[in-house]
């Protein structure tokens, strides 16, 4: 897997599935393709098709993809365009929580399923993303202004749910659930860490005047983190939630 810093949570993926011969498979809310491209290399001779959808496309222009990979546009709010019974694992990252009408997409993905299919659901849970830094109430209040400020995009905002995802499903009673965790630990700050791209996407906070964060508290909180980088202080975690479910 190209991008480094997801190979930890991937192969914590990937210890959840078994991919038959002719496999179909979905990634909902798949942004740039990264994880259908992991799962395309990790199974070269298995995987028949595989659909990537995303609300946008905007994310599809750089991504170099080839068959059985195809990437559509599709509101994973609304009903999916797609038959009964097509996919043997669906694949979902960190889109849960943009969808307001949960039990709804639940319903979906049993629906698109085929039976002893695959749901894996990764979501991490804002609550517990932490950085390390001199300035601990602005550091705090960065974090916390990210994981709750809705994006024109989202139809929803849930920060919880990371510890929602089991229950999300399992409720349901239409799957045979299980829930592990994997943690992403960093102690460098530096370009295409799980910290550093955090802290930058965290600028859209002032850059879109949401009201949340000041240009100037992102010029503190930054310095704050690279000081305790340059002091031997830094540290980032991010714990991911991974759901799995078998459709019964």
């Amino acid at each position: 897997m190209n991008n480094f810093k997801y190979k930890t949570l991937f192969k914590a993926v990937l210890e959840q599935i078994d991919l038959p011969d002719n496999a179909v498979i979905a990634d909902l809310g798949c942004k740039d393709a990264t994880f259908l491209l992991a799962f395309q290399e990790a199974f070269p001779n298995k995987i028949k098709s595989a659909v990537g959808v995303d609300i946008t496309d905007k994310w599809f222009t750089d991504v170099k993809y080839k068959k059985p990979i195809n990437l559509k546009v599709m509101n994973c709010s609304k009903k999916l365009k797609f038959k009964d019974n097509t996919f043997d694992f669906v694949f979902t990252k960190d889109m849960f929580e943009c969808v307001s009408d949960k039990d709804f997409l639940v319903s979906e993905i049993y629906r698109i399923l085929k039976p002893g299919g695959i749901i894996i659901s990764v979501n991490c849970d804002w609550d517990s993303v932490t950085y390390n830094g001199e300035n601990k109430e602005l550091i705090s209040k960065a974090i916390h202004a990210y994981a709750v400020t809705k994006q024109p995009w989202m139809d929803d905002l849930d920060s919880w749910v990371g510890r929602r995802m089991y229950g999300f499903f399992n409720k349901s009673q239409l799957f045979k659930s299980s829930v592990s965790v994997s943690s992403v630990v960093e102690t460098e700050y530096t370009e295409g860490t799980f910290g550093y791209d955090l802290s930058v996407d965290i600028a859209w906070l002032y850059k879109e005047n949401t009201g949340a964060l000041s240009k100037e508290e992102y010029g503190e909180f930054i310095e704050s983190l690279k000081s305790a980088q340059e002091n031997g202080q830094y540290i980032f975690s991010k714990h991911y939630y991974i759901y799995k479910g078998i459709k019964v």
